[in-house]
C-alpha cells in the first residue's frame, strides 16, 4: 500500500452504541478458553486507564486461556500501550500486553506482544488456527512501552523503556484475514489464580491512502 499516513482512528473514552459490551474504545471483552474464574474489563475516563482481570492456565502450544478486550479492525493499523501487572508475587509467567486475533477461539491464529511477571518481554504468534505458538524473546526486560503494527503481511514489533529509543524488529509472512480482533489481554498463567493489569496511554491508529 503506497503513501500511507497514520491517523488517530479512535479517541480514548469514545463510546459505541452498537457494540455488544463496550469498554472505552473497545467493542467487547470475554474470557478465551476454559478459564475457572471469569475476567473483567473496565475503563476509567478520568485517568484514561484500562483495567483487566483474568485467569487462564497459559497462552502456549495449541490453546490460549486469558481475558481479552478488543475491537474489530481491517487492513493496516498500529496499537500502543503501557501495561503493568498489579501486585507482587504470582506466577513468574503471568503476562499482559497487546493481542491481535483472528477469532476468540482458544486455538485461533494470533500475535501478541507481552511483558511477563518476571520481566520477560516477547513476541508470540500462532500463524495458523490450531498450530503451536512460536516465540521471539526481546532484548529489553520489563519494557514500559509496547507498540505493534500490522503492515501488509508483516508485524512490526517495537518495545522501549521510558526515556529510551525503541528496539524494533519486523516479523514477516502472516496470511491473516483482513479483519482482526485487536486489543489488550491478561493471563494469570495459573488456572486457580486471578491477576489484574492496568494499561495507560493506549492508542489505536489506522492507515489510509493519501
Amino acid at each position: 500500500m503506497k503513501n500511507l499516513v497514520l491517523i488517530i482512528a479512535f479517541l480514548l473514552g469514545a463510546t459505541f452504541t452498537h457494540a455488544q459490551n463496550p469498554v472505552g474504545i473497545f467493542e467487547n471483552h470475554a474470557d478465551i478458553g476454559k478459564v475457572l474464574h471469569k475476567g473483567t474489563a473496565t475503563f476509567d475516563n478520568s485517568l484514561q486507564t484500562y483495567k483487566l482481570s483474568g485467569s487462564g492456565e497459559n497462552i502456549w502450544f495449541k490453546k490460549d486461556e486469558l481475558h481479552f478486550l478488543w475491537r474489530k479492525l481491517k487492513g493496516d493499523f498500529l496499537m500502543t500501550t503501557q501495561p503493568s501487572l498489579e501486585g507482587k508475587g504470582g506466577n513468574a509467567h503471568r503476562k499482559s500486553g497487546l493481542m491481535f486475533r483472528t477469532s476468540i477461539d482458544t486455538s485461533a491464529a494470533m500475535v501478541c506482544l507481552t511483558v511477563h511477571g518476571d520481566g520477560l518481554t516477547c513476541f508470540q504468534y500462532r500463524k495458523q488456527n490450531g498450530g503451536n505458538i512460536e516465540e521471539i524473546k526481546l532484548p529489553i526486560v520489563n519494557a514500559d512501552i509496547l507498540q505493534l503494527e500490522r503492515r501488509g503481511r508483516s508485524y512490526i514489533v517495537s518495545v522501549a523503556k521510558l526515556g529510551n529509543p525503541f528496539w524494533t524488529v519486523e516479523v514477516p509472512d502472516f496470511d491473516f484475514p483482513e479483519d482482526l480482533l485487536v486489543g489488550l489481554f491478561v493471563c494469570s498463567h495459573d488456572k486457580n489464580a486471578v491477576e489484574q493489569a492496568s494499561f495507560i496511554n493506549t492508542r489505536l491508529f489506522t492507515a489510509i491512502g493519501k
